[in-house]
Parts: C-alpha cells; structure tokens; sequence
C-alpha cells in the first residue's frame, strides 16, 4: 500500500500511554513498517492534515486526552484513503460500535494490529478470527 517512492507503509500510532505507544512503535517496526508516533490527538490531526497523503495506516486509541478523539482522526484519515479503516483501540465491545470505515482492536492486544495489518494488505489469503469477549460479571 506505500507509493512507489516509499518500500515501507507508514503508520500514524496516536497513543497517549507512553509504554504502550513505545510498544506499538517496536511491533509495527519488527513488522516491516515505517512508523510515526504521537502522544496526542492535535498534533496527529496536524500530521494527517499536512501529510495525509503519507500516511498509509492509523492506529488511534478512541478516548485521547484533549479535543481531538480517534474518531475525528479517523475522520481526517478516511478524507486521504476513504477505501481504507482506520484502527482504533478501544475496551468497549465492537458490537456496540459498528463502523465500516473502522477496525476495533482492544488496547491490550497489540499483536492484534500486525495480524489486522496484514490482513488489511492482503486480504485474499485473510482469515476473519473472532476476538474473545469477557464481559464483567
């Protein structure tokens, strides 16, 4: 999905929990990605504005601290690449979002991302893999 002027697809990771966006940086790296991470949702919709064009994936926590959510950079995103989800991470149930232009992921499951990623680049050899749900009793 990178242009032929780029080898890598380049993913914006918008994370504000700075061990989890460092974890998503080294995953996505080993995974053969070029990535760029932020800690907050301004600056992230700054990049999509400037560079959307760049960006080849998003990877945004729903709930960021300020104004700007995943799904407003979701929204910028899909202004770039309509034909692509966005992929947030969030602890509610994907049932109870349903979206066509996005892809839920719960946050403690960061390996999720590659497989979805890989999925997403390739989806003729795709499996659809169930994620299990505990709900708290």
């Amino acid at each position: 999905m990178a242009s032929a002027s780029r080898s890598k697809a380049t993913v914006l990771v918008v994370e504000d929990d700075a061990l989890t966006r460092e974890l998503l940086v080294q995953l996505l790296h080993a995974g053969g990605y070029n990535v760029i991470a932020e800690p907050a949702g301004n600056r992230a919709l700054l990049i999509l504005c400037h560079k959307g064009e760049e960006i080849d994936w998003l990877v945004s926590k729903v709930n960021l601290p300020g104004l700007v959510c995943g799904w407003i950079l979701a929204d910028a995103f899909h202004e770039h690449h309509p034909d692509r989800p966005a992929l947030l991470l969030s602890t509610l149930d994907p049932a109870d979002q349903p979206s066509a232009n996005a892809v839920f992921i719960p946050p403690a499951a960061p390996m999720r991302i590659l497989e979805v990623l890989l999925a997403l680049r390739r989806p003729e050899s795709a499996q659809v893999v169930e994620f299990p749900t505990t709900k708290a009793a």
